[in-house]
């Protein structure tokens, strides 16, 4: 199975960026505004991004501050049955956030696609974190979108 894994430095506490990664007034600040989302164990969140894609992904775990992860509901496309996870670690005011996506089948087209996209995203994420201004970018979330479905950029 291949997985995507992205390290990343953010200036910000880490209640804050769970709380981006967890409400739906800090997700729609840096991935989509079109979503539905709560921070509870067995729920599940929905993504829409243009009427290009419809995400579903249930929370399996939380721990306030330190971990998000999702399983991704979807059919049909690259990412059904896969886990995303999110792991933080606070140190003197700069939290390390570890990404991963994992469990895709193969390192399809639509995998580099979509491990470039969340990089993408992942950097809104901080800029949004770091600046408490809100980042949404349509036309990244439309490619992260298209790229799921197409495997091409």
């Amino acid at each position: 199975m291949a997985m995507i894994y992205h390290q990343l430095q953010i200036q910000a506490a880490a209640a804050k960026v769970y709380e981006a990664l967890t409400t739906q007034d800090g997700i729609s600040k840096w991935w989509t505004a079109d979503c539905v989302v709560k921070p509870e164990v067995g729920f599940t969140n929905e993504f829409r991004i243009g009427t290009q894609a419809h995400y579903r992904m249930r929370v399996i775990h939380l721990a306030p501050g330190h971990s998000v992860e999702w399983k991704c509901l979807n059919q049909h496309d690259d990412w059904s049955g896969t886990q995303i996870s999110f792991h933080l670690t606070e140190k003197a005011g700069i939290t390390c956030l570890d990404f991963k996506h994992q469990g895709f089948p193969t390192e399809s087209e639509a995998f580099g696609a979509s491990s470039y996209q969340w990089a993408l995203q992942l950097r809104t994420l901080k800029e949004y974190c770091e600046s408490s201004t809100q980042q949404p970018d349509k036309p990244k979330e439309i490619r992260l979108a298209e790229t799921v479905q197409t495997g091409r950029l």
